[in-house]
């Protein structure tokens, strides 16, 4: 074999593995895709409500506002986090994910917390349902904190500021520990038209295993009897037990108990759930999303 024949030979082998993997891609993307149409779908099933009479309804904001996965567990999770609004505010953090059951299957799981100051009253028509039984979040002044900026710029350049403050760390079944770090940019920012709120942002806690959040972070300036202030909630987002810090100092946890279950803690603001089982896609699945 000469060296022209070998050239020849090299040239079209590598063209061979450009073309599986430009494939390979496509067929990935493809998947994507399918799965944020399937998520986004389930996410559109409820009808969320801060009041019992049902007039006040959340706004679900199709465009998730994050992405995660995470290849360490179960086969591998992807899911989608998205907020549903009640005049600009976020009232529910939710996270539709789903993964490889083993079978020939894929689960889909719902990972749903309030945020709202009301407790709300969730429709959706399935066999696994969510009744928040309280308030979402307790929200507590953040201590040292400089009053809230005039401008908007400002005050996100203070929220990122005071998030970095916080630090996290979560603890498995199995007695692994895992330190928690803040994704730098928020999850979502809002400015609401309710009159008690000037500004406010999500932020999250990931740790190193994959990128799905463990703790929501919300900061808010919230009008006080002395001017607006800055106010911080926190929200489980994990099956772990959970601890956050603020400057080094404990300020929330959230510890499993026959109370604070994998599921649901103990007035279900958290719920989890398994949904429903569904065909693992196929490239038959996936074609038509290309």
């Amino acid at each position: 074999m000469n060296a022209a024949t070998i050239l020849i030979f090299l040239l079209a082998a590598t063209g061979q593995q450009a073309v599986e993997g430009t494939d390979k891609d496509q067929a990935a993307k493809a998947k994507s895709q399918r799965l944020l149409e399937l998520h986004t779908n389930d996410a559109a099933s409820y009808s969320i409500y801060r009041d019992v009479k049902r007039t006040q309804k959340l706004d679900l904001r199709r465009e998730p506002v994050y992405r995660w996965t995470n290849p360490t567990r179960v086969g591998g999770q992807v899911g989608e986090v998205f907020v549903w609004t009640y005049r600009g505010r976020p009232e529910v953090v939710g996270s539709i994910f789903s993964h490889p059951s083993g079978d020939g299957r894929r689960v889909m799981c719902h990972e749903l917390h309030s945020l709202s100051l009301a407790v709300l009253v969730v429709d959706r028509e399935a066999s696994e349902q969510w009744v928040p039984q309280a308030a979402g979040v307790d929200l507590k002044p953040l201590e040292g904190a400089p009053p809230p900026a005039r401008t908007a710029a400002q005050r996100l350049a203070q929220m990122r500021s005071v998030a970095r403050e916080f630090t996290g760390r979560s603890l498995s079944d199995q007695g692994q520990t895992w330190e928690l770090r803040l994704l730098p940019q928020p999850l979502y920012r809002y400015e609401s038209t309710d009159p008690d709120v000037l500004d406010g942002a999500l932020f999250t806690l990931v740790s190193s295993a994959g990128t799905d959040p463990e703790i929501i972070l919300l900061l808010e300036a919230r009008k006080s009897q002395s001017g607006h202030q800055w106010v911080f909630g926190s929200a489980r987002f994990s099956d772990m037990n959970l601890w956050l810090k603020h400057k080094g100092q404990e300020v929330w946890s959230s510890i499993r108990s026959d109370e604070n279950t994998f599921n649901h803690d103990a007035k279900h603001r958290f719920r989890f759930y398994q949904d429903r089982f569904i065909p693992e896609l196929s490239d038959s699945d996936t074609r038509g999303a290309r």
